[in-house]
């Protein structure tokens, strides 16, 4: 998952624009370049989501799992979370082994 997220990344950089795919349980990830980092998203359609009180309760009981995705919801009422990977020179914050995991059980119904 690492590799991909870096791709995603890269390619966000590259093109100064939205890159995401479309994970194997339905859950879009995408990178946004920002001026310093990437954010990176997971999350999904309105009709296929978990309803975001359940998501923001969720956080609240475990922020230590969770505390680092921040909720939010598009105009469209789909549902992401989102984190922020800081640039260190050529490098980019490596995100814990289960971060998408943990992302992927908040979304969870």
């Amino acid at each position: 998952m690492e590799e991909l997220l870096m791709k995603l990344a890269a390619d966000a950089r590259m093109q100064r624009a939205v890159a995401m795919v479309t994970l194997d349980n339905g859950l879009h990830l995408f990178a946004y370049p920002l001026e310093q980092g990437i954010l990176i998203a997971v999350g999904g359609a309105a009709d296929t989501q978990v309803r975001a009180d359940v998501v923001v309760g969720r956080r609240a009981r475990n922020m230590v799992r969770y505390g680092a995705w921040l909720p939010a919801m598009f105009n469209d009422g789909s549902l992401y979370v989102l984190r922020r990977m800081v640039e260190h020179g050529d490098d980019m914050t490596v995100l814990p082994d289960d971060a998408i995991e943990a992302a992927e059980e908040l979304l969870s119904d």
